[in-house]
Formats: C-alpha cells, sequence, structure tokens
C-alpha cells in the first residue's frame, strides 16, 4: 500500500511535517541548552511557535538572553522560561538551577565552548584535544545534573555537525552518510559527546537522536561563530571602499557544490526526528537539500550590497597552498587535501583601512559588533575562510530522513539574504542595500 503524508510550506521554507493532534502531541516540555547561540535560539523559536503542542520551553545558557531574545517569539514568549547556567560548573550547582523544572519530554543540546584557536585557514579546530575535553565537559555535567534531579526526558537529541566526518581535516567520503565510521586522525569533540550520550540513554533507557548539520545560517546577537557575519562584513565593507567582491580561493572553491543548513530548517527537522517514534535512537545528516555553489553566492552578496565581483584569479602562479594537516585523508585514501588562495578574509579584516571603514559603517548604522577585537577577529574570520577557502567538497546525504519521511527543504541563497537582513536588524552587520531576495543577480 503507498504512504501518503501532508506536508506544509512556511514562507521560504517548504515540504515541512504536520502532526496529529492528540494527547501524545501535546503539552510538551522542552529544554534547550545553548540558547543564546544560533541552533538553540532557532530550536526555541521553532517549539515556541507551536503551541498546541509545546506548553513549556526552558532555554539554559551561562549568559542571560539579549534584549531581543523574545521579541520573534510573539505569544510563545509566554512559555518561555530562561535559567541561568555554567555547564562548566559543578554538577550539584548545575542541579541546583533545575530545581525549577518539574518535568522534562524532551532534551535538545546546543551547548557549544570554542577555546581560542590558531586562527589560520583550515585552523579553525586546531586545537583538538582541547575542543574535545571542554564539549565533552559541558554534556557529561549537563547529564550529570539531570540524574541528581530526577529529571528523565523521553528523547535527548544532540546537535554536531559535519565535523564528524573529518571535513575539516582533509577530503572526506562524499556524500557523507551517518554509518561511515569515525575518524581516527586526531580528537573530535563530536565523539566523547555521542559516547556519553549513548551511555546515558543505555542506562536510563532515554531514547536519544544525534543530528549533523553543515555549516548554519542564521541571526543572532552572538554572532562570532558565524560565517554570513564575516560575509557581510566583508560585502559591506568593500561596498563602502568602492571596491568589488574579489573571491580569496580558486576555481576549485569556486565551482564545487557544497551544503548550508539554514538553523531554522535544522530546529524544523529536529523536532521532527525528536517527536518521530521511527527516527528513535538514530543519527541524521541534515542540510538544505538544495544546490550550493560560492560562485553562485557571491554575485549575490556583490548585489545585495551594490558592489561589483571578481572570479578567482585564473594565473595559477598566484595562489599559495596549504595542505591539510595530516599523513592521511579522512576517508583513509587519495592524496592530501589542499586549499589554495590569493588572501583570506581573516588577512583582509587587517587593513587599517578596512577597520576605518568599519567605522563609519558602525557610527553611521549604531552597530553593537566590533569584529576587530583579537578574540572576535579570530573567530569571525577565520570561520569564514574555513568555509570558503577549500579544494574539497562538502556534502551530507539526507537519504537516510528523507526515506523516514522528512521533506523539508529552502533555498540557501534566500536564507542567506534573509540571515544578512535579520543581522543587520540586530545591528550586527551593516544593511544590505536590497530590502528583498530576488532569484536574479
Amino acid at each position: 500500500m503507498a504512504a501518503s503524508q501532508v506536508v506544509k510550506s512556511q514562507g521560504l521554507f517548504h515540504g515541512l511535517p504536520t502532526y496529529p493532534q492528540n494527547e501524545s502531541f501535546s503539552n510538551l516540555t522542552a529544554v534547550v541548552t545553548g540558547a543564546n547561540g544560533i541552533s538553540g535560539y532557532h530550536m526555541v523559536r521553532v517549539l515556541a511557535a507551536a503551541p498546541e503542542r509545546w506548553s513549556k520551553i526552558y532555554c539554559l545558557s551561562r549568559r542571560t538572553p539579549p534584549s531581543n531574545f523574545f521579541d520573534d517569539l510573539g505569544e510563545g514568549a509566554k512559555r518561555v522560561e530562561h535559567i541561568s547556567v555554567d555547564l562548566l560548573g559543578e554538577q550539584s550547582s548545575i542541579a541546583n538551577r533545575l530545581k525549577v523544572i518539574q518535568k522534562v519530554d524532551y532534551v535538545f543540546f546546543f551547548a557549544y565552548m570554542q577555546p581560542q584557536q590558531e586562527g589560520q585557514v583550515l585552523g579553525m579546530w586546531s586545537d583538538a584535544d582541547e575542543l574535545a575535553r571542554i564539549n565533552a565537559t559541558l554534556i557529561q555535567n549537563f547529564i550529570g545534573a539531570l540524574r541528581l534531579s530526577s529529571l528523565q526526558p523521553k528523547r535527548f537529541l544532540l546537535q554536531t555537525g559535519a565535523k564528524h566526518y573529518g571535513f575539516h581535516i582533509g577530503p572526506a567520503t562524499s556524500p557523507s552518510f551517518e554509518s561511515d565510521p569515525r575518524i581516527s586522525l586526531e580528537s573530535n569533540f563530536y565523539y566523547p559527546q555521542e559516547d556519553a550520550l549513548f551511555d546515558y540513554c543505555q542506562n536510563t533507557g532515554v531514547g536519544w537522536n544525534v543530528v549533523r548539520p553543515s555549516y548554519i545560517i542564521g541571526a543572532v546577537r552572538d554572532s562570532a561563530l558565524n560565517h554570513m557575519v564575516g560575509l557581510a562584513i566583508y560585502g559591506a565593507v568593500q561596498a563602502h571602499l568602492h571596491r568589488p567582491l574579489a573571491f580569496p580561493g580558486d576555481y576549485t572553491a569556486w565551482d564545487r557544490e557544497y551544503c548550508q543548513s539554514t538553523a531554522l530548517l535544522n530546529a524544523y527537522f529536529e523536532e521532527w526526528a525528536a517527536l518521530t517514534d521511527r527516527a528513535a535512537n538514530e543519527a541524521f545528516n541534515i542540510q538544505d537539500g538544495l544546490p550550493f555553489t560560492w560562485g553562485r553566492f557571491w554575485a549575490y552578496l556583490a548585489s545585495w550590497y551594490g558592489t561589483g565581483w571578481k572570479a578567482p584569479e585564473e594565473d595559477k602562479s598566484k595562489y599559495r597552498v596549504n595542505v591539510s594537516r595530516h599523513v592521511q585523508t579522512p576517508r583513509g585514501y587519495g592524496p592530501l587535501g589542499a586549499t589554495c588562495s590569493t588572501f583570506s578574509l581573516q588577512e583582509w579584516s587587517g587593513q587599517s583601512e578596512v577597520q576605518a571603514a568599519w567605522a563609519e559603517l558602525a557610527q553611521k548604522h549604531e552597530l553593537v559588533l566590533d569584529p576587530f577585537t583579537d578574540k572576535n577577529r579570530a573567530q569571525i574570520f577565520s570561520m569564514t575562510d574555513s568555509a570558503v577557502i577549500g579544494g574539497w567538497p562538502l556534502s551530507l546525504s539526507m537519504r537516510k530522513a528523507r526515506k523516514l519521511g522528512f521533506l523539508g527543504s529552502v533555498d540557501s541563497y534566500e536564507s542567506s539574504f534573509n540571515a544578512i537582513r535579520d543581522l543587520a536588524r540586530l545591528k550586527v552587520v551593516p544593511p544590505p542595500v536590497m530590502v528583498k531576495f530576488t532569484e536574479d543577480a
């Protein structure tokens, strides 16, 4: 018998799931960790927009939410409660902060901490051991606090990412399937996080999900780890200086098919995964579902800020080459990964005229972000470089989610424009000169 399902469109998102109206899908309580971040905040938005399902949403973060946090939640804000908690603290202290929670049906875990890295191309995650130590501690402490609090969810969802497959190290098997083996070339903080989750669920009977997005498109006030911020800064400053947008990489980076993961689509998917019985105890990739290249994006970015653009340099002698840092590729065979660039956005951000232009733009638009502090500059522009400059594809297969019935998709170019527009509304970046996305660029 042929199976059928009802899906819906919501703005620029299409093929989204619908849910039965019964007791199993009503009066649910969620805990969202890392709620101030790009993923946690959009998770809260999705849950808050569904009062027929979610009666209470507890948001956990170390810092108090920014003043705009509740603005886009509408009536849903009444069902959202923030709890300030440091997941690097003692488990007993965390448990004490969780006392206000009467029950939890679902946990969505997005807490993440980025220690200072080298900040070079492909150096964003260079201190692998420290990344593993600090981020494993976050989830271990939270799980310990749940146990001390006698709070037991039905399902615990952990978001990790494409680094699970080693794309940040070198060429990985592409497209990547969720069943692909772990990479043993260096520490990977996703693995001890998964192990902590698996151990907890095995001992308690709690169901689990792991979700692995690519680079995430979205807008929040705390945006240092957001490649769209670096791209918007580049576009706005170059336009202010009456310069075209040069592309830092070569034609390989320009033409390679890449996948993006829009934060709001990720959240729609993660709600679906948590609420779908057949998806229990499974890992999933999530990406926007439509082809994307930086070559196509570059013309869009230039048009959004009202300037021109330049294709990659054709003279190969003008490129410097960085070879991936291991003697073996993540997939275990083939040549090492090489990235070719004529400049990096982190280097560009160090130019005095660039910083002077930003100061003028910041004053004109009353911007709250200073991207040129040592910490912000390293994080913002090395994150953007890692996304844009690359010599191998990043492809996450969606076949597993599609077979189980998740059909959601979004145009990454349109969601990028919306993210930049929203970042401007938050006073993070200058506004684009275009007020509406068009398919022409």
